[in-house]
């Protein structure tokens, strides 16, 4: 919906350029980044198949060669190797930007034998591809990892305030979003009454016709 653009400040770049498996959680992400940042910068989700187009390291190294991305967000998942060519990427110092990162999939540790979540390839296949074994990985190669995805917005806060009490990032005013026409139908739903919808309606034409020399 139109509001949830507004209300996560998608209207106009912020500071944070992140990477996530899933279209879904980027919404969360969104959201998030809203909330305890000065916003995205550039989002973009790779989808959950096992080849998929492109990688987190595709573009994780877009964002650190960008000047107007400031900080790095990685949300992976279960299943996969794809992490390990980014932490490869921060141990040869290739990526140099503080990078927040949390791999989805920890409960699957619950289960008595390796569980097939929603996408293609979000299924371990060995001890490396778990979720812990990635957030272990990135959290000893330096990233910002948090214990649980419940704290990854303070993670995400901290890390911001930091780059902004170092002057790496430098606050603007905040600007009015653009005026954006009414979705009735949306308005229909959400506030009662604030559309009235005639549900009869009776037209009576009568049609003419006039002769023309």
């Amino acid at each position: 919906m139109m509001d949830n653009i507004i209300a996560s400040k998608l209207y106009r770049a912020g500071s944070v350029g992140y990477v996530s498996k899933s279209g879904g959680m980027s919404n969360e992400l969104n959201n998030i980044l809203s909330l305890v940042t000065n916003g995205t910068y550039e989002g973009i989700a790779i989808g959950g198949d096992r080849y998929p187009g492109s990688t987190f390291i595709d573009h994780l190294l877009r964002y650190e060669q960008d000047p107007d991305c400031k900080m790095l967000v990685l949300l992976g998942e279960v299943g996969g190797i794809e992490e390990y060519r980014v932490i490869e990427a921060v141990k040869n110092g290739t990526i140099k930007k503080p990078i927040v990162a949390w791999a989805i999939g920890t409960c699957a540790k619950m289960f008595a034998t390796e569980v097939q979540f929603g996408h293609a390839g979000s299924m371990a296949n060995s001890a490396m591809e778990t979720a812990d074994a990635k957030n272990n990985a990135m959290r000893s190669a330096g990233f910002i990892v948090p214990e649980t995805f419940e704290e990854l917005p303070y993670a995400l806060k901290d890390t911001y305030e930091r780059l902004v009490s170092s002057g790496t990032i430098r606050l603007v005013k905040e600007r009015d979003p653009p005026v954006i026409p009414m979705d009735y139908k949306w308005a229909q739903v959400r506030f009662f009454n604030l559309v009235v919808e005639c549900i009869w309606l009776i037209c009576d034409i009568l049609l003419g016709t006039r002769a023309h020399p």
